[in-house]
């Protein structure tokens, strides 16, 4: 096609990005960080509330304090891959839009024929990667199964070491509007976390959460004398104001990861997939928690395929083209081998609120 090549493919990638990074979540909470290793670890003891130094007499010796102890989690980075025909009738169509593409608007419906495919491959794996960032700070754990990934099942959770005394559930679930306390609920987690040596800046739920947590009577009757009004509803409650209520409570501010993605399984049966773990609430010292590992992707340095194939890289997606002669289809192909990983999982806390048992 005479409209590809290298300075196209990677204005439409820039493109995609500028309409859909924004939207995305993962990149507010993982930074990106290559690595020439194919491996990802996630640390734990590396954080916390600094140690004192101590007052000693003059002449004297500083004491010993220990070195902390830094555990790891660790695993193989996997290979993220997405991919996409364009067949003979396809082509058939290109060539037709091409010999009509002497308006503007029959211009630009032929660049989105050509180009459509990148925009398809690279969101695809920015999609993967929210699914993959978002269920691991939501859970600490992350499964591939057969209704979330159409390549590798796990057999077992990948577990990021999340500590145990850090996950637990409420003593009443919040969607029980008239006896649930969403507030003291979040204040007790504060307060824990606070007496481990942590302090919780940032509050991380879905959207479920945040309206049951709104609709119940302990949240109403708070909001309403926080407002300094005998209306006791908080249907119309800003996010704004919300957060005002809080942080005069000395409390941290809350964020709504409302993000949403499609899984296609072997039949292309397309299904929406909630990319954060329903049910449960994060508490983050920092809001930037780790990175999205990513190492080398073997085509892009393959010589072979430079030769029969246009490619460029945008962040950790590494998109390229290419054709086949028999049959005849055209490939549009998005790449990236990524995993995400953590600072210091002991500073995280999860909170789960659907249930009154943590699992």
């Amino acid at each position: 096609m005479k409209e590809l090549n290298k300075k196209n493919l990677t204005a439409y990638i820039n493109r995609a990005r500028e309409a859909w990074y924004k939207r995305l979540f993962w990149n507010q909470f993982f930074g990106l960080k290559y690595t020439t290793q194919l491996t990802w670890e996630s640390l734990a003891g590396s954080g916390g509330t600094p140690v004192m130094a101590d007052v000693v007499e003059y002449n004297a010796s500083a004491p010993l304090k220990a070195r902390q102890t830094i555990t790891k989690k660790s695993g193989d980075i996997p290979k993220i891959a997405i991919k996409r025909p364009m067949d003979e009738k396809d082509y058939n169509d290109y060539v037709t839009m091409k010999a009509l593409a002497m308006g503007d608007s029959n211009k630009s419906a032929l660049l989105d024929l050509v180009f459509g495919d990148v925009d398809f491959c690279y969101t695809g794996v920015m999609a993967r990667t929210e699914f993959l960032c978002m269920q691991a700070l939501s859970y600490g754990k992350l499964s591939l199964t057969s209704s979330n990934n159409n390549g590798i099942v796990t057999k077992t959770a990948v577990d990021f070491g999340v500590p145990s005394g850090n996950k637990t559930a409420v003593a009443v679930v919040w969607s029980t509007a008239a006896s649930a306390t969403p507030l003291a609920d979040i204040k007790a987690k504060c307060v824990a976390a606070k007496n481990a040596g942590h302090k919780i800046s940032q509050i991380v739920m879905d959207a479920a959460a945040f309206d049951y947590m709104v609709a119940t009577t302990e949240a109403k009757e708070s909001f309403a004398a926080f407002r300094g009004v005998t209306s006791k509803t908080s249907q119309f409650l800003a996010m704004q104001e919300i957060n005002m209520y809080l942080s005069h409570h000395r409390l941290p501010p809350i964020m709504v990861v409302d993000s949403s993605v499609r899984f296609e399984n072997s039949a292309h049966t397309k299904s929406a997939v909630a990319p954060w773990n329903t049910g449960y609430v994060a508490f983050l010292t920092e809001k930037r928690v780790g990175n999205v590992k990513h190492g080398p992707i073997a085509v892009e340095n393959s010589p072979v395929v430079k030769k029969s194939a246009i490619m460029t890289k945008r962040d950790h997606a590494l998109i390229y083209k290419f054709s086949e002669l028999e049959p005849f289809r055209e490939f549009t192909v998005g790449q990236a081998n990524a995993f995400p990983t953590f600072n210091d999982v002991d500073s995280i806390y999860l909170l789960k609120v659907d249930d009154t048992s943590w699992s």
